[in-house]
C-alpha cells in the first residue's frame, strides 16, 4: 500500500475504475475526455506495479483480473480471508494472549 501510495496509485485501486460501457459520446467535454483517459490510464499504471510486487507463484492469482482494484481484492481475499475467518483469528489471538498472562 505505501509503495502505490509514493507512486500516487494507491487512489485507482482504493476507488476503483470501472471501464466505461462502449464509446465516449461524439459531444464529450474536453474535461470529460481527460478525466476518461486518466482514469483508464492510471489503472493500467497500477495493474504492473501488482504484478511486479508478487512472487510468481502468487501472480497466477491476480493474472487474470482486469483492473487493478480486481487485483487488490484478490490478493486481500487470499491473505486476509473472509471476515468471519478474520474474527475467528482475533478470537485465537486474545484467548492465547489470556493464556500468556495467566502463566505469569
Amino acid at each position: 500500500m505505501t509503495y502505490l501510495k509514493a507512486y500516487d496509485q494507491w487512489d485507482t485501486i482504493a476507488k476503483g475504475y470501472v471501464p466505461p460501457e462502449g464509446e465516449l459520446p461524439d459531444d464529450a467535454r474536453v474535461a470529460q475526455i481527460k478525466k476518461f483517459k486518466e482514469d483508464s490510464t492510471k489503472n493500467f499504471k497500477a495493474l504492473p506495479f501488482l504484478h511486479y510486487a508478487v512472487s510468481d507463484t502468487i501472480f497466477s492469482i491476480i493474472v487474470g483480473s482486469s483492473t487493478a482494484k480486481e487485483s487488490w481484492d484478490s490478493l486481500k481475499k487470499e491473505f486476509q480471508g473472509s471476515e468471519r475467518t478474520r474474527s475467528i483469528r482475533l478470537l485465537h489471538l486474545r484467548r492465547k494472549l489470556v493464556n500468556l498472562k495467566m502463566k505469569e
